[in-house]
């Protein structure tokens, strides 16, 4: 009698702990609803509205918003959709609505030029970077599947080489299905130049803070234009220059550090023999020129190289006594 009662005592604990040990496993495993969820494709599924889904992870359930769309799924739907296909859910949600994400990403003019450029550089033999593409008109952004490997690519590209006129079809991927645009417009080849970013009076410095580099179209650039940056920096307007304008390397030169009626100092050194005078110089002169200068004392003009502002330096052109007369 009481080994009978003992078992049944026995059998009762042990039923009870396999129900608790079932109710704990239950409850672990059950599915709780996220508030927000981000997807890819047209379809959402269990899984994408569950933490814990397990194998039903893969259910769909609802229909996903457009492509870059965010909608709201009422809480109580997604519920109802995952008890009806059998899958527990922990709680009762907290919230009304789950947000609905569905990714994409933007195809806009950018990533077509980009797309444009590449293949016109391929097709004129230039590199990508120097080719500059104008529409015809306004390119609005498209949206494409954010799971596609290549968004958008060009399927039919023709351009002239004369005159850079091309047209083009793109492809965007929308997921499964696909849409295709056409585009029209020019490209042409451009290349760097340094212009001025403010006007130069005739005479005045260029120094490196006026300059500014632009790209334009190459066949607008003359064979006579500065295009190295380096060709302008301290060099000095032979007229007055206009900001934003291609600058011909015979517009410039090396700044006159002397000018003519500038009062200069005469030097000639030898070994044994070092004069100076005084002296007016008759014309303009800059670093290495060679300029006439006339000592006002002897009267005499003699010529010398411009070594500094204020400074000639005298060659011994002329026979050592006829020089000392003329420096004296």
């Amino acid at each position: 009698m009481m080994r009978a009662l003992l078992l049944r005592i026995f059998l009762a604990a042990a039923l009870a702990s396999l129900a608790a040990g079932f109710i704990a496993t239950h409850q672990a495993s059950a599915a709780e609803l996220r508030q927000r969820v981000e997807i890819n494709g047209s379809i959402v599924t269990l899984g994408d509205l569950f933490d814990g889904a397990g194998d039903l992870a893969d259910r769909a359930v609802f229909r996903a918003p457009e492509l870059g769309v965010t909608g709201a799924l009422p809480a109580t739907a997604a519920v109802k959709a995952a008890e009806a296909a059998g899958l527990a859910v922990d709680r009762l949600p907290t919230f009304t609505n789950v947000t609905v994400v569905r990714r994409a990403v933007m195809v806009d003019a950018t990533t077509i030029k980009a797309l444009v450029a590449a293949a016109a550089a391929t097709r004129l033999g230039v590199a990508a970077d120097n080719i500059d593409i104008a529409f015809d008109g306004m390119i609005a952004p498209v949206t494409a599947a954010a799971s596609a490997a290549t968004p958008a690519i060009l399927s039919d590209f023709l351009v002239q080489p004369e005159s850079g006129r091309f047209n083009a079809t793109v492809a965007i991927d929308l997921g499964g299905d696909e849409r295709t645009l056409t585009v029209t417009g020019r490209a042409v080849e451009t290349m760097a130049v340094p212009v001025l970013s403010r006007p130069i009076d005739r005479r005045d410095v260029i120094h490196a803070s006026d300059v500014t580099i632009v790209r334009i179209d190459k066949r607008r650039v003359p064979g006579s234009t500065a295009i190295d940056t380096n060709e302008l920096i301290d060099m000095a307007a032979k007229r007055p220059l206009r900001a934003g304008e291609l600058i011909a390397t015979a517009d410039i030169e090396p700044p006159r550090i002397i000018l003519r009626g500038d009062l200069v100092t005469l030097q000639y050194s030898r070994p044994g023999l070092t004069l100076s005078a005084r002296g007016r110089a008759l014309g303009d002169g800059a670093k290495g020129d060679l300029v006439s200068v006339l000592n006002e004392q002897s009267k005499r003009t003699i010529q010398g190289v411009v070594t500094s502002a204020g400074t000639v330096e005298v060659t011994a052109s002329s026979g050592p006594s006829v020089l000392k007369t003329a420096m004296n």
